[in-house]
């Protein structure tokens, strides 16, 4: 369990005022991981309609949190012992990683907010919002740890890629996609030649990540400039104005 100041105290359950007022943590959280193995993570507000096949019927693709509440929650699905046991685990595993984090004080606000609905037996449309990230945040953290054990096996192997100014058709594999939700933009990190870290920064496709994640892909970009990475001291490129040709 998380400290005190991080618990919500809450009224009983018989005069709590809550949307969803039969549905515990544990409940959402077996929808969050259906969810999520069925559709992946698509964040709230940003569900897409398909209109790319003119022989059927447009395919409406709905944020998870709001199949969550529609598919799950409002009509009282039942789930598995073994769903339960899926779902504790993962918020066992996920308050462990806060509470740890919480002793060195460096919890950022969507930590805090995590520790705060999983530890809250109200659960309101904010804390549904919240659980329904997590499998994919999950997901995320693991594939990000495999990333940190490539780039450290190029860290020594890496050198600076092409002449600044230069433009270049070249074949990278994709290591990391990156979101930065702060500016709405990718961070693309790629190896080039099965040695050189090359990088670029990419707005122009929203759903990126499934498209070119873990590929081998052709790009045209212009090398902007040489640099140390502050984190592994690996020599990196970057560049820009980066058209991607081919998947």
């Amino acid at each position: 369990m998380f400290d005190n100041d991080l618990i919500i105290p809450v009224e009983s359950k018989m005069t709590r005022k809550t949307p969803f007022p039969y549905s515990t943590v544990s409940d959402v959280m077996c929808a969050a991981i259906a969810v999520h193995n069925k559709q992946g993570f698509v964040r709230s507000g940003q569900g897409y309609t398909d209109n790319s096949n003119p022989d059927i019927d447009p395919i409406e693709t709905f944020d998870n949190k709001t199949v969550i509440m529609a598919q799950y929650l409002d009509t009282k699905v039942k789930f598995t012992q073994e769903q339960y046991d899926e779902a504790n685990a993962l918020i066992d595993n996920i308050n462990g990683k806060l509470m740890l984090k919480k002793m060195t004080n460096n919890l950022n606000n969507f930590e805090q907010n995590v520790a705060k609905v999983l530890n809250d037996p109200d659960i309101n449309k904010f804390a549904v919002s919240i659980i329904a990230s997590l499998p994919h945040s999950v997901s995320i953290d693991k594939k990000r740890e495999k990333v940190e054990d490539k780039m450290s096996a190029l860290k020594h192997s890496s050198q600076y890629f092409g002449e600044k100014s230069k433009r270049y058709n070249i074949s990278v594999k994709v290591l990391d996609v990156k979101y930065i939700q702060t500016s709405d933009i990718y961070m693309i990190t790629t190896v080039y030649a099965k040695k050189d870290i090359i990088k670029f920064w990419w707005r122009d496709q929203p759903d990126i990540s499934d498209i070119i994640s873990d590929k081998t892909i052709k790009i045209r970009g212009t090398v902007n400039k040489h640099e140390l990475s502050k984190y592994s001291n690996a020599k990196e490129t970057m560049l820009n104005r980066v058209k991607i040709l081919e998947v």
